[in-house]
């Protein structure tokens, strides 16, 4: 009996072994992706991959909201460089104040060889408009219109009730086109739906539900830029390089035939993987990062600060809070603030901090927009930035009447009634969280009771879009090409609401922000611009809507054990680097790079115009508005262009390959499908050895 338990536990592992392998390639072949054509990215997708629909509001990185390496748009500012990219879009101009004209390049072709026309972008401006989402959703607050001219001639018109020329620009210059030939042909068969569309082309059978029932779409990926979705799997995406892209006699072709974003479950993996070499390009949060020099793994300057910075990281007040809307309060609190410990300790002195203007200042260019006069007369520095000072806060709070009445050790409100300052933060951001914790350890300091408050990701943005917090640390976005007035419209807007601005809910009645934002918005020339930014700055220092922390950086770590050129301050071509910025922004990282040890690349065309490349710089669109509105402009003189270096290294590579699964005809099947039909054989196969056993019996 027991010899025969023996055999029956051997012949089922037997079959294990033998079937197991078998049935795991059911729908599978391996491809090869050769590991010198390959780049490994992590860090700007957290969740398996969903949709590759322009028209969607969320995305999978790569497609076009961010990582748009699918979907370009017409033109791209380049904060950074604070300068415009000529992509679909090779020129524009205003012939009259409320008309823009642009002219797409004669190249320009969908990956289908359609050419891309001014129709497809009048398209995607009514489609988006129509559904609510897409590429030109919410711009009819600010375009009237869009008209096709011609087949590459296309014509925005400005909103003549808002007259609003930031906001007019920011949606028509940066709209990305959808192809009119494809997505006609969805919309027909699913209607609205179509923003459930996932557009994976070969890659996945794609099942769009409508009220009448479920809707194959069978129509390959027709994509604008020059990658298009190769596999995905719920670890990972696969993009793969179109040789023949339309841009590639203007811009070049981005170094490696395949981008490979892994997908990891933690940042421990992330940093082995990268220290081994497994991953080439990582936007993560990286602790002490100078020890991975070692690894060949550099960051794009070789010392402190190390990440060049990406957007300011604020400590949003809930002003709808009575007891919150005290701004001696919150003057104190900014006092209280150790801004030095904090980008010490929390964030390894990657950053600096902010200034109390909200004024990017860390880039040249932005930095004039500060008051300097008015800066000392507020913070005594001229570039607004704090001075903690934690005696001066408790003396602001005594005088004001916050006082310790019941002896806990904790101040009280004027009214004599208790009150608690929890600062919120997503929990597992481990750089975040420290800093909330040595915050609510300042506010301690002055008697004010006060906790961090680390909460689920999902749970952050609910709690942000309902108002139901007391204070959070959140972050105001990059700056575009009208900044700072975009950061005060976000700040201060009292029509905007979470998440599209005003995170602190500043809903003031005092004083007519909305007057100033749309004034302010026609105010071309640096005088009158600086007129304005003056008199939100003053509003800003009384009332202390929320404060300024540091500023958040572009987390951008790259391997050399197999790409070269990576930009840094060595190769300082491109500046907008993370792999999770918006936009195409970090699609041009990829131009410059090459296999290690091969020629260096040079990127020619990354240059301004008057140095014979083809960026616009952003003084040339601010000098047209204020000569099409009539207003004088002033050209203000700063160091923000970008030279390219390149060096040459002679090193030896080794060709080695990484395999990952294709499915058969091209289809996408689940892994735990395939898992599940092996169970359900081995199964079986169990059953029937037993049955054959009993029959013997």
């Amino acid at each position: 009996m027991k010899l025969l338990k023996t055999k029956y536990v051997c012949s089922i592992l037997l079959i294990a072994i033998i079937f197991v392998p078998l049935f795991a390639q059911i729908g599978y072949t391996q491809i090869k992706l050769p590991r010198e054509e390959t780049v490994f990215v992590t860090g700007a997708q957290w969740g398996p991959p969903s949709t590759w629909n322009p028209l969607s509001p969320s995305q999978t990185w790569g497609t076009a909201t961010y990582g748009g390496f699918l979907y370009v748009p017409l033109f791209q500012y380049v904060p950074g460089l604070d300068e415009w990219i000529p992509i679909i879009g090779e020129k524009f101009e205003f012939i009259n104040p409320y008309t823009l004209r642009v002219y797409i390049r004669p190249e320009a072709k969908w990956s289908d060889g359609t050419p891309i026309t001014a129709y497809d972008v009048e398209y995607t401006y009514r489609i988006s408009i129509e559904l609510g989402s897409g590429p030109a959703a919410g711009s009819e607050i600010y375009i009237s219109d869009v008209k096709a001219i011609s087949d590459k001639v296309v014509e925005f018109y400005i909103n003549n009730e808002t007259e609003n020329y930031f906001m007019f620009l920011l949606y028509a210059l940066q709209m990305t086109p959808v192809p009119k030939h494809i997505v006609e042909q969805v919309y027909e068969k699913v209607g609205n739906n179509i923003v459930s569309w996932r557009n994976c082309g070969e890659a996945c059978e794609d099942i769009v539900s409508t009220e009448s029932g479920d809707v194959v779409i069978d129509l390959p990926q027709v994509v604008s830029g020059p990658y298009k979705l190769y596999y995905f799997d719920e670890l990972r995406i696969v993009y793969i390089r179109i040789d023949d892209w339309w841009g590639k006699d203007i811009f070049g072709l981005p170094g490696p035939k395949y981008l490979v974003h892994r997908i990891y479950l933690s940042n421990e993996q992330v940093l082995l993987d990268l220290q081994s070499g497994n991953v080439d390009w990582s936007g993560i949060f990286i602790p002490d990062v100078w020890t991975f020099k070692t690894y060949g793994v550099w960051t794009y300057y070789k010392e402190p600060p190390y990440f060049r910075p990406n957007q300011i990281l604020v400590l949003f007040i809930n002003n709808q809070l009575d007891y919150l809307k005290d701004p001696i309060l919150r003057k104190a609190l900014a006092y209280a603030i150790d801004y030095n410990e904090i980008l010490k300790k929390a964030f390894f002195g990657y950053t600096t901090q902010a200034s109390m203007s909200f004024v990017f200042e860390v880039l040249p260019q932005y930095r004039i927009y500060i008051n300097k006069t008015l800066a000392i007369k507020y913070w005594g520095t001229p570039d607004a930035k704090i001075i903690t000072n934690k005696t001066y806060a408790k003396m602001l709070l005594d005088k004001a009447g916050y006082k310790d009445i019941d002896g806990d050790g904790f101040r009280e409100l004027p009214n004599g009634q208790p009150f608690n300052i929890t600062v919120m933060v997503p929990s597992g951001w481990t750089d975040w969280m420290l800093a909330a914790d040595l915050i609510a350890g300042d506010f301690r300091d002055i008697g004010i009771n006060a906790q961090s408050y680390p909460v689920d990701y999902g749970a952050y943005w609910g709690y942000l879009n309902s108002g139901s917090y007391v204070t959070l640390l959140g972050w105001v976005p990059a700056p575009t090409f009208m900044h700072p007035w975009d950061t005060y419209r976000f700040l201060l807007d009292p029509r905007l609401a979470p998440p599209v601005g005003n995170w602190e809910w500043f809903n003031i009645t005092d004083v007519d922000i909305v007057s100033l934002l749309e004034n302010s918005s026609r105010a071309f020339s640096f005088e009158e611009r600086m007129k304005y930014f003056t008199k939100f700055q003053e509003i800003i220092y009384e009332k202390i809507p929320s404060i300024p922390i540091g500023y958040t950086v572009q987390w951008y770590a790259y391997s050399t054990l197999y790409w070269e050129g990576w930009p840094s301050e060595d190769n300082p071509w491109w500046t907008e680097v993370a792999p999770y910025k918006e936009y195409s922004l970090p699609l041009w990282t990829l131009f410059s790079l090459r296999p290690k040890g091969s020629k260096p690349v040079e990127v020619a065309w990354a240059k301004p115009v008057d140095q014979g490349g083809i960026l616009i710089p952003n003084s040339i669109l601010l000098e047209m508005l204020a000569n099409v509105t009539g207003f004088k402009y002033e050209t203000i003189t700063t160091t923000t262009t970008a030279t390219t270096t390149m060096t040459t290294t002679t090193t030896t590579t080794t060709t080695t390959t990484t395999s990952t699964t294709s499915p058969s005809r091209g289809r996408a099947i689940n892994a735990l499908t395939i898992f599940l039909v092996i169970v359900v054989i081995i199964i079986a196969i169990i059953i029937g050895i037993r049955l054959a056993i009993a029959r013997k019996r």
